[in-house]
């Protein structure tokens, strides 16, 4: 369990979460709808991606949100340890593809507030795993604004 409130997702933190109370933090998530470029081509969002990578199905090329996680997940492994650089070459770019939104949210300016990734179960703050990912945004987003 996180000591972290989620009342106060966008005003002490940032949920990088598909279910966050932010736009940030719902742009921020694998599952956005962002479609991205890559260099094995394009994705409709980093979790189509992720698992693209994986397994390396062209039906994920196509998915967003929960929909490219189920389809990922039920595919059998191809490649049992994904290549974290080209993912991150491919955070990259929605960084970069959407840079001129998020210099002007001031959610992705205010370099005091942390991104978080987590979900509430129960009544419980669940950490959701992924800090890796979290680490790179960070460092993206002061890269940005530096």
């Amino acid at each position: 369990m996180l000591d972290i409130d989620p009342e106060e997702d966008g005003i002490t933190h940032i949920n990088a979460y598909s279910r966050g109370k932010t736009s940030l933090g719902r742009f921020l998530s694998n599952f956005a709808h962002t479609p991205v470029n890559t260099p094995d081509g394009h994705f409709e969002s980093l979790e189509g991606y992720w698992y693209w990578l994986k397994t390396y199905d062209d039906m994920l090329r196509d998915l967003h949100g929960y929909k490219a996680k189920e389809y990922g997940r039920k595919l059998p492994v191809a490649n049992q340890t994904v290549n974290k650089n080209k993912f991150k070459k491919a955070l990259q770019q929605k960084i970069n593809d959407n840079s001129d939104w998020l210099k002007e949210n001031s959610l992705w300016t205010d370099l005091t507030l942390p991104l978080k990734h987590y979900y509430v179960y129960n009544g419980e703050v669940k950490e959701a795993g992924g800090q890796w990912v979290i680490d790179i945004l960070e460092q993206l987003r002061f890269d940005m604004l530096d």
